[in-house]
C-alpha cells in the first residue's frame, strides 16, 4: 500500500470515528451490543470506502489521483502514522 493510500485510510478512520462520537446523543436509546454492532458496521463500510480509493491511486492511474486525493480529504503522504519512522 502506498504511503498516501495508508494516509487516506487513516483519515477516513479519524472522520469515521469523529463522527460516531458526535452522533452518540442521536444512538443513546441503543442498548451496548447494538451500539457496538452500529460502530463495528461503520467501521466496515468506512474501510471497503478507503481500500476503494486507496486501490485506485496505487493503480496505473494512481500518480494523477494521488494529488487529486490529496487535495480532497487535505492529506499527504507524511500524514500516515508511520511517516515518522519510515
Amino acid at each position: 500500500m502506498s504511503p498516501i493510500a495508508r494516509a487516506l485510510h487513516h483519515r477516513f478512520d479519524e472522520v469515521c470515528q469523529s463522527e460516531l462520537a458526535r452522533l452518540r446523543r442521536k444512538t443513546a436509546a441503543l442498548t451496548p451490543a447494538q451500539r457496538e454492532q452500529v460502530d463495528a458496521i461503520t467501521a466496515e463500510v468506512t474501510r471497503a470506502i478507503a481500500a476503494s480509493v486507496g486501490a485506485a491511486v496505487d493503480g496505473p492511474a494512481g500518480a494523477g489521483l494521488s494529488d487529486i486525493v490529496g487535495r480532497l480529504f487535505a492529506i499527504s503522504p507524511a500524514d500516515t502514522p508511520n511517516a515518522q519512522g519510515a
